[in-house]
């Protein structure tokens, strides 16, 4: 390799390193730093430069996150990480306050704002929405209620909370359910996954990211045991729905390759309406070249704690929501349960009922 090259591979990683830096003293250090400047009468940047000697902290944390084998210190970091994202709204609010009046009170103000945000968003985060759609198409002939579930990410939620889910499932009565990934982010028992076997209706499930960061084979056999129709990267004809599932994966290349293997012959209008699980939303665009009807799909939790979301679009195009081009829907879900911080803020926890009508 050239010195050149070692210099441009070099300059990115640094810009990345810089970048990482960054957004991590933004998020654990830059918003307790500014309202305990206005708390002692100082204007909120005051503290900045001296609040960087703490830029170590949120390394080595992130760092024992992916290293510790004890779920509780993980679980401890995550809560942490939630209440400073929370107070990073916080400490704007006191910001542009302390323009107008004086810092002390722009920081009081501030530090009950962070304490009612806080309590919003764990409620938040317990609260389950139920979105209804309705979409109409001359391949069904006979009418459906389809339920999307996704990110329940049983680990970091107990699995008391996926019961909950499930009552809520069940009260929608619906002909079949779906789960489009991450329903575990940790090595998981039958026992946890209880809730879903013994229903009155078919369950198929299509992976996320999160299933690969544990066991995987043995995080599927889990989910299988509980009669759930696992779906990695085929097809299956259900109840008059074509449903497809592809595995998530790291590139969308390889999963647009993976769909691009799978018969689906979704462009003849004699064939059954199609229903595509895929965690992630952005593999619409070949799915709409394959003639396939409906993509169902979450992973992006709307950003879960405001400002992320603003983040989250610079990565994906659809980022929460129902969009519609010719005869083909995209629908992705803002997540039925939280990853990491069990808190909400700006956005929701939601199950999809889904009228399929002729």
């Amino acid at each position: 390799m050239s010195n050149r090259s070692q210099a441009t591979l070099f300059g990115s990683g640094a810009l990345r390193v810089l970048a990482i830096c960054i957004v991590l003293w933004l998020t654990f250090i830059a918003p307790f730093a500014s309202i305990f400047a206005l708390l002692f009468g100082n204007p909120f940047y005051a503290w900045w430069f001296n609040s960087l000697v703490l830029l170590p902290a949120p390394i080595l944390l992130l760092i024992g996150v992916f290293r510790s084998k004890s779920a509780t210190f993980r679980w401890s970091v995550f809560q942490y990480l939630g209440v400073s994202a929370v107070c990073f709204s916080a400490s704007l609010l006191g910001i542009v306050l302390s323009f107008f009046i004086p810092f002390t009170l722009a920081g009081k103000v501030a530090l009950v704002a962070c304490l009612i945000f806080c309590i919003w968003g764990i409620y938040s985060a317990h609260r389950i929405h139920v979105v209804n759609l309705s979409i109409s198409s001359e391949k069904i002939k006979n009418a459906l209620r389809l339920v999307q579930i996704s990110d329940v990410h049983v680990g970091s939620r107990r699995a008391e909370y996926l019961e909950k889910v499930m009552r809520l499932v069940n009260e929608q009565k619906p002909d079949l359910l779906v789960i489009t990934g991450d329903l575990v982010d940790e090595n998981v028992t039958t026992t946890d996954l209880a809730s879903l076997s013994g229903l009155d209706y078919p369950v198929f499930y299509s992976s996320g990211n999160h299933e690969r960061y544990v066991d995987y084979k043995s995080v599927l056999a889990a989910i299988g045991a509980q009669g759930v129709t696992i779906l990695g990267d085929s097809t299956t004809i259900c109840q008059g729905l074509r449903i497809i599932g592809i595995e998530d994966r790291q590139h969308l290349a390889e999963a647009a390759q993976a769909l691009a293997r799978v018969d689906v012959n979704a462009t003849d209008s004699t064939q059954p309406f199609s229903v595509l699980l895929y965690h992630q939303p952005d593999l619409w665009d070949a799915a709409k070249q394959r003639g396939i009807d409906l993509t169902l799909s979450g992973h992006t939790h709307k950003g879960q704690i405001w400002p992320f979301g603003l983040l989250v679009r610079f990565r994906y195009r659809y980022v929460a929501g129902l969009f519609k081009e010719a005869t083909s829907h995209l629908f992705v879900s803002q997540g039925t349960g939280t990853w990491g911080p069990i808190m909400r803020l700006g956005t929701r926890c939601e199950i999809t009922v889904i009228e399929l009508t002729a």
